[in-house]
């Protein structure tokens, strides 16, 4: 009788134990399910995006770091289920500030419900930041911030101030303190002058700076000033330049030059560019994501049309790349 009840107890625990078991899994998988679709839900915008229209207005599309920047703009609006060749206005300023006002004011007529921009001139853009304002269009500022940072949704900037930084550590480790050096930079655009700002403060007097020429991060005219730099001083050790392209313009000087040992260091991580720096051509450059701002850019424009609070002020990381470590780059896309 008692092996009975024993067996009897055994046999109802055992069954006891199936039930929970059974149980659990299916309360494990209920929530798993939960998780995986509230998951779904935040991811999604809380809007129908097949009747949004976004504008890209860059400083100019004579460039390839906003070719980027546009590869990562239309590939997040295919992510979130939209039509770029539909949905997707895009205009060239051709560095021209006065342009892009205009191109600004023809995107408010034609309703456009947000325009990503990158100005060339970031005090004579708020002529067109008031208009987009006063239509109430959401501008979502990319690259270089604006002065009227209050007229913008946000802004998303590479960390520029510390692309300046990570050249000026890397040229002091190869330059003796002391050295010549000039810097090519671009005041009329706070991200190049963020940069600038970040390289001065880092180098401090350890250099003799000999001259900073505006060239508007433009090659030709980059190659020009910087003809006129080494042949006024034949001792100069090094070139600063707030961008690659500008860059390639010292590359191309110091080559005509026959100049092998003069240090020069861009900003961008341009593709096109690394393969100088992975020749010694060229010493170094600040890498930025241009399609990870374009993709952020599009996802914080579908937030703020959602209604949503979205952080003003939005950093991506830079990283600097030499001849030392750009076998651990794929150099032959942007970072």
């Amino acid at each position: 009788m008692k092996r009975r009840i024993a067996a009897l107890t055994m046999a109802v625990a055992m069954a006891a134990t199936m039930g929970m078991t059974a149980i659990a899994e299916e309360t494990t998988e209920a929530a798993t399910e939960a998780a995986t679709e509230a998951a779904e839900e935040a991811a999604a915008p809380d809007i129908d995006v097949s009747g949004i229209t976004l504008a890209y207005v860059p400083t100019t599309m004579n460039n390839p770091f906003w070719t980027a920047m546009m590869g990562g703009i239309t590939a997040e609006m295919e992510a979130l289920g939209m039509d770029p060749d539909s949905q997707l206005v895009t205009v060239d300023a051709n560095s021209d500030q006065a342009t892009m006002n205009n191109y600004v004011n023809d995107l408010i007529v034609q309703e456009v419900d947000a325009i990503i921009l990158a100005p060339m001139d970031t005090t004579a853009v708020t002529e067109a930041l008031t208009a987009c304002e006063e239509a109430g269009i959401p501008v979502i500022n990319v690259d270089t911030p604006v002065d009227a940072a209050d007229k913008v949704a946000a802004i998303i900037a590479s960390d520029n101030y510390k692309a300046g930084v990570l050249c000026a550590e890397d040229m002091m480790s190869k330059l003796d303190e002391g050295a010549k050096i000039a810097i090519m930079n671009q005041p009329s655009g706070a991200a190049c002058v963020d940069r600038e700002q970040g390289f001065l403060d880092t180098v401090g007097d350890y250099f003799e700076i000999v001259s900073t020429t505006d060239t508007s991060g433009d090659t030709a005219k980059t190659m020009t000033a910087a003809e006129d730099v080494l042949t006024a001083d034949a001792d100069l050790a090094g070139f600063f330049c707030i961008n690659d392209m500008g860059a390639l313009g010292c590359v191309q000087a110091c080559n005509a030059a026959g100049r092998t040992d003069v240090v020069i260091y861009g900003v961008d991580g341009n593709p096109d560019f690394m393969g100088y720096v992975e020749d010694g051509s060229a010493t170094a450059s600040a890498a930025q994501q241009p399609s990870v701002i374009g993709s952020n850019a599009v996802d914080t424009a579908i937030a703020v049309l959602a209604g949503e609070e979205v952080e003003h002020d939005q950093v991506v990381d830079v990283e600097l790349i030499t001849a030392e470590n750009i076998s651990e780059f794929d150099i032959s896309d942007w970072q």
